[in-house]
């Protein structure tokens, strides 16, 4: 049976991680303790180690939610979200007659508890990026004749649970934005790597939505994220193209899958990467900028690679990154430092606000509007990945 489509959607869409994760807690019995690699397991996948502790680290109610149970691998007691810290998680286990010396628990296999009852959803998260990969379409949708306008998303973090949004269009050729846009809303996945999109999808999707029912919806999206560069060729860009049935170009900073020799490129230079285990081309180093590292372009949806490659070259002019995505970033980052909450479907702050006035240039038609000039400003890079405990796993 098929787990994309409506059914699938909703899924992707409410995925509270962090109440399951938290929920699982309340099933250690009375005497046992477990680990957050056990807890990972539990979800589906170990890779989630990370992301339990950084949920255990934000537990709003510690008394419901018995994190003081969670130990490390190794026995090592750890640390504690609660009052009185890891003095008061040692009194509690010692309460319940597990024994601790030295910040350890000595026969950890003994108090070990592993038998969850669980349906393991990240195991389904990854069906569904599966089932979507199939659904990514790797012919351009248009010319590049035809694209007159370019978006660009990115997204930052306030803080570990809520997430601010931002979509930025340029014209080809000048680079004059044209629209830009910000959603503010809390989140429920944490980072863990390779399901990034169940993170920020909740926050971009309404996003780009309410920007296409504006008619303020550029021809292609470049998106910070990956494409079908990516384990299971189903990365946030190519989620974001499918779901919304539109063009879209993943742009990352940071190689996490793939094979490629960098050394000595120069600037406009480009390389194929290729996945480890096939040997398809599945993405393209490329250097924008002579003293930058590369990027790394992938397919999202409805393009190609040499579409996509040309695109981030052209719009890179002086940077990095490309002007969507460098303007939505700096747009996101002091939407996201902005005390206004304003309207969460319009624009947080200030500058967001003005921002989001800016002219319209929808399926190449230009704006009746006044050209103005989006503001700019020298804004530090928003951690992407939210704040996590320091866990040895």
């Amino acid at each position: 049976m098929a787990l994309y489509g409506e059914r699938g959607l909703d899924e992707l869409l409410h995925v509270d991680l962090r109440a399951y994760t938290l929920a699982l807690l309340k099933q250690i019995p009375k005497g046992r303790v477990t680990t957050y690699r056990a807890l990972a397991l539990a979800l589906g996948d170990a890779r989630a180690a990370r992301a339990v502790g950084q949920i255990l680290a934000d537990n709003p109610e510690p008394d419901v939610y018995p994190c003081y149970k969670v130990v490390h691998s190794d026995g090592r007691v750890g640390e504690y979200s609660g009052p009185g810290g890891s003095d008061e998680k040692i009194k509690r286990l010692r309460r319940e007659g597990i024994p601790v010396r030295d910040g350890r628990i000595p026969d950890l296999k003994r108090y070990a508890f592993h038998g969850f009852k669980t349906d393991r959803p990240l195991e389904k998260l990854r069906r569904l990026q599966e089932e979507l990969a199939a659904r990514v379409v790797k012919e351009p949708a248009l010319s590049l004749d035809d694209v007159h306008a370019v978006g660009g998303v990115d997204l930052s973090y306030p803080g570990p649970w809520e997430g601010v949004g931002a979509y930025v269009s340029v014209a080809r050729g000048t680079l004059r934005p044209l629209a830009a846009e910000t959603h503010r809303c809390e989140v429920a996945f944490p980072y863990i790597p390779t399901y990034l999109a169940f993170r920020e999808l909740p926050v971009l999707l309404p996003l780009l939505r309410r920007v296409r029912e504006r008619n303020r919806l550029a021809e292609v999206i470049l998106v910070d994220g990956s494409g079908i560069l990516h384990p299971r060729h189903a990365g946030i860009a190519s989620h974001l193209g499918v779901l919304l049935d539109h063009p879209t170009v993943g742009v990352i900073k940071r190689l996490l899958y793939g094979r490629v020799d960098v050394k000595g490129m120069g600037e406009g230079e480009t390389r194929p990467v290729r996945d480890p285990e096939t040997g398809d081309v599945i993405g393209m180093a490329v250097k924008t900028h002579e003293r930058a590292d590369p990027l790394y372009v992938s397919i999202g949806h409805k393009v190609d690679l040499t579409m996509a490659v040309r695109l981030v070259l052209e719009l890179a002019k002086g940077h990095k990154l490309p002007e969507p995505i460098r303007r939505a970033h700096e747009l996101c980052t002091r939407a996201a430092r902005s005390p206004l909450r304003g309207d969460p479907g319009v624009g947080v702050g200030k500058e967001a606000r003005a921002e989001a006035e800016l002219p319209l240039l929808a399926q190449g038609q230009p704006s009746n509007a006044p050209k103005g000039k989006a503001e700019e400003a020298g804004v530090t890079r928003a951690e992407k990945k939210p704040r996590q405990m320091a866990l040895d796993l």
